[in-house]
């Protein structure tokens, strides 16, 4: 599948005749979104679209996790069809990337997989949710174990509609950019280090380039390694592995998605230290920078429900848990972790 075009810049998101051009033959199309994304952006994206001479279906998915369910699927895909859309109709997410999440996943599976456009409301959504083509819903068993590799046609990334973030959540958002840094560009990392007051401020020049820079590698990594078959996009899960445990064991909807990146990079510079070379010295500068972010982590957790989290993790091969560690700043490898050890670095960081 080709790769998603890019647009990115301020009022992005109402310049629809350039985005969907050629993307929707019948000229009908279903804009996704949530209330509160709506409210704010909603009618701007409707009346866009309807300019550039598109029939437009509305649809709103519950806010938060609770877009990624069967239970909030079912509904979109029934309105898709009651709607007389086919396979020459395509379907617009505007939202965060629970919305992208769950939309694209309605996209994949609607006739076997319809065209869409991803157009991502949050950072952490400009950054990695809303791009490569991941969509998905949760399972009582964890998040995301049920999905689609199924790339949108285009990717709009606004910065407009970031200045409105709340700040935990441009802390979340910021968490997946420091990912970028670490594991695989060294200048990225020393750029956010030395400007995080800016950053955290909602500086709107250095926002805009750590969202290029940081889609930038998103879109390189996946176009190596579409289905996570080869390698290279296994590599973006850097600080994901205890992270998402930690994201599931709180509860879905308590820690926002880079809050709980955070803590799990974390936990794998320690673990990088023991079992992939990086130097002490590297490991516990970047830790006492990650450190002094305000992260909310509930220390009531038993580490022990982290470890089998893990053990849920899509990156589990042969039942072992296999971390995405660093031999140095921008150099990432991946490696099987022993329990004890997983063990060991949960209950330091939760104690």
């Amino acid at each position: 599948m080709n790769q998603e075009k890019l647009f990115v810049g301020p009022g992005a998101r109402l310049r629809a005749r350039a985005w969907t051009r050629g993307l929707a033959p019948s000229g009908r199309v279903i804009l996704v979104s949530e209330s509160g994304v709506w409210r704010r952006f909603g009618s701007g994206v409707q009346r866009a679209l309807k300019g550039a001479g598109l029939h437009v279906l509305t649809h709103l998915l519950p806010s938060g996790e609770a877009a990624k369910s069967w239970d909030s699927i079912e509904p979109l895909l029934t309105a898709m069809l009651e709607g007389g859309l086919g396979r020459d109709a395509a379907l617009i997410a505007l939202g965060g990337g629970s919305v992208t999440d769950a939309a694209g996943f309605a996209a994949a599976v609607f006739l076997r997989g319809i065209p869409w456009v991803s157009i991502p409301t949050t950072m952490l959504g400009q950054l990695d949710s809303g791009l490569g083509g991941k969509t998905g819903i949760n399972l009582a068993g964890g998040k995301n174990l049920a999905g689609a590799f199924h790339r949108p046609a285009a990717v709009v990334c606004d910065g407009d509609v970031l200045k409105t973030l709340p700040p935990r959540e441009r802390v979340s958002g910021l968490g997946e950019a420091l990912k970028y840094g670490l594991a695989f560009e060294a200048k990225l990392w020393s750029l956010m280090v030395r400007d995080w007051d800016k950053l955290a401020a909602g500086d709107a020049r250095l926002t805009a380039e750590i969202v290029r820079r940081g889609a930038s590698w998103k879109r390189k990594i996946v176009a190596q390694d579409l289905y996570e078959t080869k390698g290279p996009r296994e590599l973006l899960n850097f600080g994901h592995t205890l992270g998402h445990a930690l994201e599931s064991a709180a509860g879905l909807g308590v820690l926002r998605h880079g809050e709980a990146v955070i803590w799990g990079m974390r936990a794998a510079l320690r673990l990088s230290v023991k079992r992939a070379g990086l130097s002490p010295a590297n490991a516990l500068e970047a830790d006492r920078f990650l450190a002094g972010i305000p992260v909310p982590v509930p220390r009531r957790l038993d580490p022990h429900r982290l470890v089998a989290e893990t053990k849920r993790d899509k990156k589990v091969r042969a039942g072992a848990v296999r971390f995405i560690l660093l031999r140095a700043v921008g150099r990432p490898v991946v490696k099987p972790v022993p329990e004890a050890e997983i063990l060991a670095v949960a209950q330091e960081l939760l104690s």
